[in-house]
């Protein structure tokens, strides 16, 4: 077990992405099809910038891309490489949370680069925020990438890691309040069912004063309310500054059955006692169309939208 743990005393922020620098493409948790990460990473290449495929990225090992410590070699040479100014994931899966007790926090805390990940490396960017307080990257998937995105996808992640300016509006649009009011403080956007797993562990960020911006798939309305149980059981809910929805894709059947809560029940019962502001509409989620956000930088959710109060980037950095 890696216990080794930086100083608290502040955030470390990556340096933006520029055309020319390096993007290592890893597979931390399941296994990827080829054909796609390829795709994905000449798609990167044809706009200028420099793609190095890990070793273990293309590979299988039962549901995992490759063995524990495989993945990990990778993930750790990303992060130590200086030809590499970003980390993207080709896929989700299953594997991410095998990860978390060996990662050596200190060295990446000492090397801050652009990681970015979704669904289950929710785990990933969550424990590395806690523990080398580095600020990531929730967004596309190079699969994703090499599938081809939608314009709102690969506009918001490429504004989000873009050296010209601050993107200061994550979401310049109306949200939809199940219960109105202002929040500030660090999001922590992520899969609901990954939060759940980090209860308990050292690897969960400290949730106080947060906006927790949540979304899921393919969980059956009562999975989805026992997970939010937990949140609340673990005094979670009733730290949060404001909550968010994004979408909960096929998780609510169309035709609404009797003995199902819907999703503003759930939300509005347990967070009776601490009535934070709770708003939905937001578009991310394992859908298409979604927003690139960062974890762990502080921002305003409102009715108007979701406003960035700082930039999650380091962009005194220097360029190399």
């Amino acid at each position: 077990m890696n216990t080794d743990s930086p100083r608290r005393t502040r955030h470390h922020k990556p340096a933006p992405l520029r055309p020319g620098q390096g993007i290592a493409v890893i597979s931390p948790a399941g296994p990827s099809d080829p054909e796609r990460v390829h795709r994905g990473a000449d798609r990167l290449a044809r706009l200028g910038y420099s793609v190095t495929v890990s070793p273990h990225a293309l590979g299988r090992y039962a549901y995992f891309s490759g063995l524990d410590r495989e993945r990990l070699d990778d993930l750790t040479t990303a992060f130590t490489d200086p030809r590499i100014r970003a980390v993207l994931c080709a896929r989700g899966g299953y594997g991410s949370g095998r990860l978390l007790q060996s990662l050596p926090y200190e060295a990446i805390a000492r090397n801050p680069k652009i990681f970015v990940g979704f669904s289950d490396l929710t785990a990933l960017n969550w424990a590395l925020y806690a523990r080398s307080r580095l600020v990531t990257f929730t967004g596309p998937l190079v699969n994703e990438i090499g599938d081809g995105l939608p314009d709102l996808t690969l506009r918001s992640f490429f504004d989000m890691v873009d050296p010209s300016a601050v993107q200061k509006n994550l979401w310049p649009h109306p949200l939809t309040a199940l219960r109105p009011g202002e929040a500030r403080g660090r999001l922590f956007p992520g899969c609901l069912s990954l939060m759940v797993t980090l209860l308990g562990t050292p690897f969960l960020p400290d949730l106080r004063g947060a906006i927790l911006i949540l979304e899921d798939t393919d969980e059956k309305p009562y999975h989805v309310d026992r997970m939010l149980t937990h949140l609340k059981n673990a005094g979670v809910l009733d730290q949060l500054a404001g909550l968010v929805v994004g979408r909960m894709v096929k998780c609510w059947p169309k035709a609404r059955r009797n003995d199902d809560l819907s999703l503003e029940e759930i939300l509005l019962d347990l967070t009776s006692a601490h009535p934070l502001p709770i708003y939905t509409g937001l578009p991310y989620g394992h859908h298409p169309e979604r927003l690139t956000l960062p974890v762990g930088a502080r921002a305003r959710v409102s009715p108007e939208g979701v406003e960035l109060l700082e930039d999650p980037l380091n962009r005194r950095a220097p360029r190399f």
